[in-house]
């Protein structure tokens, strides 16, 4: 009787194995499974009549592992033989290579550059976001962002040529999503901004992504950008040499409006043009110091006033 048991359970034993996220690759002994790295693979194994089952890694008995059900996440070959409650053993199953992949992961890295022009206070000018899957897998879940500083004013975004970006006026900030960027692909943003004053402006951008990130150094970019202002002189000397004869203000010519008045030492107005050309050779006064007060704007924009003392001398 014990014999007929046994042998019934051998022929009715049929092994399976259930496998969730990841892959196979089937032939007529052995079976390829991959998942990647931080995940598992589940082995299952049914047989009729089975009270027991003895598991087996590269032909070496795992220990403690009895039941019908395996979860492992260590490359090998396994296979699973059966035993029922009178001590009857299947014949072993078809084996399964399970191989470990690298764990997903993006490289993500973003670039964030201002035009190389020079810009002056109250001008318009662009930066430029540039984003870029290095490798080696695709990114999804993307987000940029990117916090402008208190000397800039935000202007409008253009299209980005992946994802939607959009600007938070209460956090004076850009967020920019990807949905997906695949391996070796970019994307880019580009957006204007207006400065407001003289002076180094530093801009940060940070962008991440649902998979881990390799290299993390690449993940933030700051951008420093030299806002210029007025240039105005502290001396000329009109006396028809061709060098220096004019009252020049460089830069002037970058803001639509301008408003240059010029007094002499007692308060009275010696010279004063609205839309000043650089052209004032301060003729009939003589040689000395005088006090300035030039104010500049571009559109409907506040007055920048610069004031100061220009010395004349023939």
């Amino acid at each position: 009787m014990r014999q007929r048991l046994c042998s019934f359970l051998l022929l009715a034993f049929l092994a399976f194995f259930a496998k969730t996220g990841f892959s196979q690759s089937a032939g007529e002994e052995l079976q390829t499974v991959t998942i990647r790295k931080g995940s598992s693979a589940v082995l299952q194994a049914t047989s009729a009549g089975a009270s027991t089952y003895l598991w087996f890694k590269d032909d070496i008995v795992i220990k403690g592992q009895k039941n019908r059900q395996l979860i492992t996440a260590t490359e090998g070959i396994y296979k699973v033989v059966a035993m029922n409650s009178f001590g009857c053993t299947s014949d072993a199953s078809d084996q399964v290579r399970l191989v470990v992949l690298p764990a997903i992961s993006a490289d993500i890295s973003i670039t964030k550059r201002s035009e190389t022009r020079t810009v002056l206070s109250d001008q318009i000018f662009d930066y430029y976001l540039n984003v870029r899957n290095n490798g080696a897998d695709d990114a999804n879940q993307i987000k940029v962002k990117d916090a402008l500083p208190d000397n800039l004013v935000f202007e409008s975004l253009g299209e980005p040529t992946d994802g939607t970006a959009s600007y938070d006026v209460n956090e004076r900030a850009i967020n920019w999503n990807i949905a997906f960027l695949g391996n070796q692909k970019f994307a880019e943003l580009v957006i204007k901004v207006r400065s407001k004053l003289p002076g180094t402006v530093n801009n940060t951008a940070t962008v991440t992504a649902s998979e881990p990130d390799p290299n993390l150094a690449n993940n933030t970019s700051t951008d420093r950008k030299e806002i210029s202002g007025l240039r105005i002189p502290n001396v000329f000397t009109p006396n028809g040499d061709g060098k220096n004869d004019a009252f020049y203000i460089e830069h002037l010519n970058a803001f639509e409006s301008n408003d240059v008045t010029v007094i002499n030492r007692w308060g009275s107005t010696v010279f004063q043009s609205k839309g000043y050309l650089n052209d004032w050779t301060a003729p009939g006064l003589s040689d000395g110091t005088y006090f300035y007060v030039v104010k500049v704007r571009n559109g409907s924009s506040a007055w920048q006033e610069y004031k100061g003392y220009v010395t004349i001398v023939r």
